[in-house]
């Protein structure tokens, strides 16, 4: 699982949830129909300590916004918020502002949510990427482009990341690895086996997201780095 900050979305589990239950409900799909299927498919993120808590938050926040908020979902999100148990991965001042962010969304969710809507499909989004599969087809890393940002008030840079999925409990996740400054293209990606990455990227990129490694479920690949020109 990917986590930028304690934003309620700004984690790849809460948004992978949150779009694709949009994305369904867009469809036509019902809200009861849409919500059973992310249940299942997400099964073995929901039994996971850290990915459960966060589904059930996401789900029941992108309902309340369309006006479909179930109530086995509430019920799931408001527990999960009275215990406490999503704050355990946070420590210090981010456990604090992670509270409030809690706090806000049980205000929310108990409040009279909006008339139901349904919303517009979405136009494909085409982002640029270079797609690496494993040896053994049961990972992939992607290196892509996030957008452009102003550095400074003359200079403008691109920034990249690299994501990587993977199989495990018969079902896939993942999560972001690296993040820097250059051209998505600039960054190569090795396979140097089944559970090793390499990732080499321009020396004058400016790193701000560099793991050691990445784990889902019962399995955990392993990041290497190297500089290039």
């Amino acid at each position: 699982m990917g986590t930028s900050s304690t934003a309620l979305f700004a984690d790849d589990v809460a948004c992978d949830v949150r779009d694709e239950f949009i994305e369904s409900l867009s469809t036509g799909a019902t809200p009861v129909d849409v919500t059973q299927s992310l249940i299942q498919s997400w099964d073995n993120a929901i039994q996971d300590a850290d990915d459960g808590p966060v589904f059930w938050l996401a789900l029941a926040a992108t309902q309340w916004k369309y006006g479909c908020l179930d109530d086995n979902v509430q019920t799931h999100a408001i527990e999960i918020i009275d215990s406490g148990v999503d704050l355990k991965r946070w420590a210090g001042s981010s456990a604090a502002r992670r509270q409030a962010v809690l706090s806000s969304l049980r205000a929310k969710l108990l409040s009279p949510q909006p008339a139901f809507r349904k919303p517009a499909r979405r136009k494909p989004l085409v982002i640029p990427s270079n797609e690496v599969p494993s040896p053994d087809g049961r990972a992939l890393a992607t290196a892509y482009k996030l957008g452009a940002y102003l550095k400074n008030p003359n200079t403008t840079t691109e920034r990249m990341q690299v994501y990587i999925e993977m199989e495990a409990s018969d079902s896939w996740g993942g999560g972001g690895v690296f993040v820097a400054d250059c051209e998505f293209n600039e960054v190569s990606l090795t396979w140097m086996d089944s559970e090793t990455l390499q990732i080499v990227y321009p020396a004058s990129a400016t790193v701000s997201d560099k793991k050691p490694s990445i784990r889902y479920c019962d399995r955990t690949i392993k990041i290497v780095y190297g500089c290039g020109d």
